[in-house]
């Protein structure tokens, strides 16, 4: 195969993976993360943030909400949210395309779905320049394009496709300098870049420079790299140390801590804990098995969702088998420098998962141990199956086949995965689902259009959400989450009367004189993802 001709297939590929990434990207309203991020994107400090400006004793204005912040309420406002700084750079990035293209749904979530493209771009990089084949740099691009997993979280304000690319770039530049002995300046100073970028974009990525530094005790203990590693990462230290003593991330562990706490005081109350089944669990050895079996199920295309279909006993045999008979069929006849590759993709795919599972088995909590706090290795699965699929055709074309036939069951699966999620049905790795286009945006729509001088926008002051249930709130508190997320929408200098009303909990008025209309109803949490 030519350069040119893989060039042209992989553009192919990428437009594919495009249409499957924004597709629908902008039909259905925001859910509760999304709703955090993007309110410490604009500054606001998440969710329930600004309650001086918008006590019920007060009123307040568009304008009051868009007041231009400061570096240090941009910095308190990542403290308070998103695990104090936990997604920096991907919502420094939605802050930006606010500003670019609005703040609609799409736009925001764009930010997403652009990541999750980069991501495949590298994986087709990775596949051309580190495993000097165009085969698997096109097979795994195609397989990254259709994985379930990359298209549901391209479509979310969430930063989990933001660290996947820059954990993906980073090990590109590591394997770089690693495997094709790139040692020129440049390359050390994008791996430098990219693992700033990374561990801004996640605190858990640091497993992934613990896979990079486990490889380098495997494969090479040159004092000449690690010399070079270490100023890459005493460079590193510097900014993520002054964030860490001095910025938001000092706050990490303290959220954390409380965090742990609610949810222990949850678990301690049968009702609440029931409620939350599934999501909020003790850390068993069975809970562990059973989550630790759909994860590992997952991460492979040829398995994903071998729990449902043969249970989580049944299911780890095979896909310790399959495992097996991968490692068989990429290793036969292998290159020492095929054997340190596979090492490197085994300790990228599997130690963000094993850190998972001690931090799980730790705190005695489920509550962090998901796909998508393992997943920065993902992208090297893609690579992992195409591999493998390249090899069987090499050397095991009647294994080849039987391996075809279940590649076309589970790409039937994919599809209506992926046509549950389109129609925001019932869905894999997220429960958001039977939603309605944003009604915050429609509220701001209606108020856009019908607010005259002397009337009064009227918000809703409470409403029961998941975790206040658990917590015993003071006399006289109140929420503001939806004058929050309307003014959002509204022009940034408009001089609208608001307020907020303890006598409301669903329902955004718009007073005028001798007159009261309804704008929207909430319907207490039908319309509250």
């Amino acid at each position: 195969m030519s350069k040119n001709t893989a060039n042209i297939a992989f553009l192919f590929i990428f437009v594919f993976a495009t249409v499957l990434r924004f597709y629908h990207i902008n039909n259905y309203g925001i859910f509760g993360d999304e709703k955090q991020g993007i309110m410490v994107a604009v500054g606001n400090v998440n969710i329930g943030g600004k309650k001086a400006l918008m006590a019920p004793d007060k009123t307040f204005t568009p304008r009051d909400f868009w007041q231009p912040k400061t570096i240090a309420e941009l910095l308190d406002a990542n403290a308070r949210g998103d695990t104090s700084g936990n997604a920096t750079v991907h919502l420094i990035t939605m802050n930006i395309f606010g500003h670019l293209f609005g703040h609609s749904d799409g736009a925001l979530r764009s930010v997403s779905a652009i990541y999750n493209l980069l991501t495949i771009l590298f994986i087709f990089l990775i596949g051309r320049n580190i495993f000097k084949n165009d085969k698997i740099a096109l097979i795994a691009a195609f397989l990254a394009a259709i994985e379930p997993f990359y298209i549901i979280f391209s479509q979310q304000a969430r930063f989990y496709t933001t660290c996947i690319f820059f954990g993906t770039m980073a090990s590109y530049y590591f394997l770089q300098i690693m495997v094709n002995g790139k040692s020129s300046l440049k390359y050390y100073v994008a791996y430098t870049v990219s693992i700033i970028l990374t561990i801004f974009s996640n605190y858990l990525t640091f497993t992934v420079f613990l896979a990079h530094g486990l490889y380098w005790l495997i494969a090479d203990r040159t004092w000449v790299k690690l010399r070079s590693f270490m100023i890459c990462y005493g460079i590193m230290a510097i900014p993520f140390g002054l964030w860490m003593t001095k910025g938001p991330g000092q706050y990490a562990l303290l959220y954390i801590k409380d965090a742990t706490n609610l949810y222990n005081s949850i678990l301690k109350n049968p009702k609440l804990a029931a409620s939350y089944q599934g999501f909020i669990d003790l850390a068993s050895a069975k809970n562990l098995f059973v989550r630790g079996t759909s994860i590992v199920s997952d991460y492979f295309i040829f398995t994903n969702g071998w729990y449902e279909k043969f249970g989580n006993k049944i299911a780890i045999m095979l896909v310790v088998g399959f495992l097996l008979v991968v490692t068989f069929v990429v290793l036969q006849k292998a290159k020492k420098s095929e054997y340190q590759l596979f090492t490197f993709v085994m300790l990228i795919v599997f130690i963000p998962f094993v850190f998972s599972v001690v931090s799980a088995y730790k705190a005695g909590l489920m509550t962090g141990f998901y796909f998508r706090y393992t997943s920065f290795g993902l992208p090297f699965v893609s690579i992992l199956m195409a591999w493998f699929l390249v090899k069987m055709f090499e050397n095991h074309k009647i294994l080849l086949a039987g391996f075809a036939v279940m590649l076309l069951i589970q790409l039937y699966s994919f599809a209506k995965i992926i046509k549950h999620f389109y129609a925001d049905g019932q869905q894999k790795y997220t429960s958001s689902r039977n939603r309605v286009a944003n009604p915050y945006i429609m509220v701001a729509d209606k108020i856009k259009s019908m607010y005259m001088p002397g009337d009064t926008i009227v918000y809703p002051s409470f409403y029961a959400t998941g975790f206040s249930k658990a917590i015993d709130r003071p006399k006289g508190e109140f929420d503001n989450h939806d004058a929050q997320l309307v003014n959002l929408y509204l022009p940034k200098d408009a001089t609208y009367t608001q307020r907020i009303a303890f006598e409301e909990t669903d329902r955004v008025l718009l007073k005028r004189k001798g007159q009261t209309i309804v704008l929207f109803n909430f319907e207490g949490m039908k319309y509250r993802y």
